[in-house]
């Protein structure tokens, strides 16, 4: 949820954007996820032919979708604590 939430907040993000906002997660389960929202329609992601390489991350409108529904769940969340 916050992935989405995050990338939704920008344009669009680079990863190591990414993980600046997720200092706890792993990596791997960064790049895990992204792949797996990727494959969901949920995230696109960008490359740029350009050295050294560029990816950018952004959402889908399917991923828009998914980010307005989740925001009240978000927070509700954060003042539940």
């Amino acid at each position: 949820m916050q992935l989405i939430s995050i990338i939704g907040a920008h344009e669009s993000l680079r990863f190591a954007e990414i993980e600046d906002h997720l200092s706890s997660a792993s990596t791997s389960t960064i790049s895990k996820r992204l792949d797996e929202f990727e494959d969901a329609g949920l995230i696109s992601r960008t490359q740029y032919n350009e050295i050294p390489p560029r990816v950018e991350y952004s959402l889908t409108e399917d991923g828009n979708e998914v980010r307005t529904r989740l925001e009240p769940l978000l927070e509700w969340a954060s003042t539940a604590e």
